[in-house]
């Protein structure tokens, strides 16, 4: 029994051996390292680098630079919260029903998540500039600081309302139906259903949904960086492209990976909290 046991543990540490090998190379290794380089005033190219203590870490609270990425940040991770699952719960509601075409539909709207988001911000970038200005006349959302942001909320959300949709659905095909048709023959309407029988069910997909959403959102990168690269006038600047221009093109690695730790630490706070609030909501419903 013991030599069996010991042949599955050696098997299954040599599938797991190469991944955990993987993972400390690309993750592990620079995280060790960028906590060194945050306590320095590395430039990110000569090979010394001086320790200048908690430095970075005070300038990033004294500064007010970061005041507008941080605003930017926050702004659109609300926004695109909302609107994502906003349009996820609507479409999952939709598909949910019993109609010819229903898988497809559901397809249909998951590939856009399968394009890459450099792809879909050049194409929504086309689409802002000419065939808005064609069609309805009116100026590419990516050129006023009133609109930018907006436009990238409407384009990420495109990109990815599928996942949202897809725990939405699974969620929704797991409320009983008897509880349906009880709720019918006490007389309840179409919106008494929905919010006595359906939203207390389907709670739990709130908070994965909500959580992936907010986490992903205030990290955004790609969308805002292909798309308008923080402008303009910074109005699309999130935190993400902020920590990126200090380590890449203002050549100040060490106040960009302070900038990072910062931003990691603040990304576990906000995920951990608003988890934390949803799954009491789950106890209560």
């Amino acid at each position: 029994m013991k030599t069996s046991s010991l042949k599955r543990s050696a098997v299954t540490l040599s599938f797991l051996l190469p991944i955990l090998l993987f993972f400390s190379f690309a993750m592990l290794v620079p995280f060790l390292m960028g906590i060194q380089v945050s306590f320095t005033d590395w430039n990110g190219l000569s090979r010394t680098m001086n320790y200048i203590g908690l430095e970075n870490f005070k300038n990033i609270f004294i500064s007010p630079d970061v005041l507008i990425p941080l605003k930017n940040t926050v702004l659109y991770g609300l926004m695109y919260v909302v609107a994502n699952n906003v349009l996820a719960l609507t479409l999952a509601l939709a598909l949910n029903r019993q109609f010819r075409g229903r898988n497809a539909s559901r397809l249909i709207f998951f590939i856009p998540n399968a394009l890459s988001p450099v792809l879909t911000a050049f194409v929504f970038s086309f689409i802002y500039k000419d065939l808005f200005s064609e069609l309805f006349g009116i100026q590419s959302l990516f050129s006023s600081t009133g609109t930018a942001l907006i436009g990238i909320v409407l384009l990420a959300v495109w990109h990815n309302v599928g996942i949202n949709m897809l725990i939405y659905l699974a969620a929704l095909s797991g409320v009983p139906k008897d509880l349906y048709e009880a709720a019918t023959v006490d007389g309840a309407g179409a919106w008494q259903r929905f919010a006595n029988v359906t939203l207390p069910m389907i709670v739990p997909a709130f908070t994965v949904c909500i959580t992936l959403s907010l986490t992903s959102g205030l990290r955004e990168f790609a969308f805002p960086l292909v798309a308008t690269g923080g402008g303009p006038v910074r109005s699309t600047e999130t935190l993400a492209i902020y920590i990126y221009n200090y380590l890449f093109a203002y050549n100040k690695a060490g106040y960009g990976q302070a900038l990072a730790f910062v931003f990691m630490a603040f990304l576990l706070i906000v995920g951990l909290t608003v988890s934390r609030l949803l799954r009491r909501k789950e106890i209560e419903a």
